[in-house]
């Protein structure tokens, strides 16, 4: 349902350009002031944005907004980068309600991720279309939930313009017929020929075979969740490479906090 009553109908001292109808996915909720919040949203034609919601922590409980959840918001746009004001708002639908605590976790974990992007204008319909994807997909996933998180990681990497470390060789960028094997110099893996080829192997990290397994089955890893039993060592190690391929390549370090709320959920 579309809410408008409370909400300012008199942008006051926003220097606006227009009213607009906005469709995003709401992010997080910080508190400001006694009566409003700051909302952080990912639009589906602008991006990340900030929006000023002046009065709504004063409205019923039925008309808060919730995290997780598509929204078409009613906004006034700001002549310059800065907060725009919420007007109205409308649920398209809910995608804060999932199977079981870990699943939430990679929700989190995905959305966390998505937000420290740095995405060019004419990429943001494409970013939010993954996202919604990806928390659709997750309303039906009950087990095993971080395989489809280290799925979207990898698509996020491709997305950014880096590639996967499940692409090539990173020496000799050959095709791998195997995850076993790192580089630690290049966070990627390396095949077998080139590994007979060094003369040192102190910089090179040996995956579990589930690790390397599960590697192996990920462009159809949905199929596989009831199957598959990561533990603590498979969790450790493919967050590990993920996190390292993207800080090696983007040449700053993710941080994650989600992730280790979702990790505490495989032992």
């Amino acid at each position: 349902m579309c809410h408008s009553n409370g909400y300012p109908r008199n942008p006051g001292i926003f220097e606006i350009v227009k009213k607009t109808k906005v469709l995003c996915i709401l992010i997080k909720q910080s508190e400001y002031s006694d009566s409003s919040l700051i909302l952080r949203c990912l639009s589906r034609e602008h991006g990340l944005i900030g929006v000023i919601a002046k009065g709504i922590r004063k409205q019923t409980e039925k008309h808060q907004l919730s995290n997780l959840c598509e929204y078409e918001l009613g906004l006034y746009e700001p002549k310059e980068a800065g907060l725009w004001l919420l007007y109205d708002e409308d649920l398209v639908k809910d995608y804060s309600r999932f199977p079981t605590p870990a699943t939430w976790a990679a929700a989190e974990c995905g959305i966390e991720m998505i937000s420290q992007m740095i995405v060019p204008a004419d990429e943001h319909l494409r970013l939010y279309e993954l996202t919604i994807s990806y928390l659709d997909y997750l309303q039906g996933v009950s087990t095993n939930a971080v395989l489809i998180f280290w799925r979207l990681f990898l698509r996020l990497l491709r997305f950014s313009g880096v590639g996967s470390p499940l692409d090539e060789c990173c020496l000799c960028h050959q095709s791998l017929s195997n995850y076993t094997i790192i580089d630690q110099q290049h966070w990627g893996f390396v095949c077998r020929q080139c590994v007979q080829d060094m003369q040192n192997l102190e910089h090179l990290l040996y995956l579990s075979p589930l690790s390397a397994g599960i590697l192996r089955l990920m462009p159809e890893i949905g199929k596989h969740l009831n199957d598959l039993r990561p533990g603590k060592q498979e969790i450790s190690e493919i967050n590990n490479l993920l996190e390292k391929y993207w800080d090696m390549h983007h040449k700053q370090t993710l941080r994650l906090k989600s992730l280790s709320v979702l990790s505490q959920f495989y032992h």
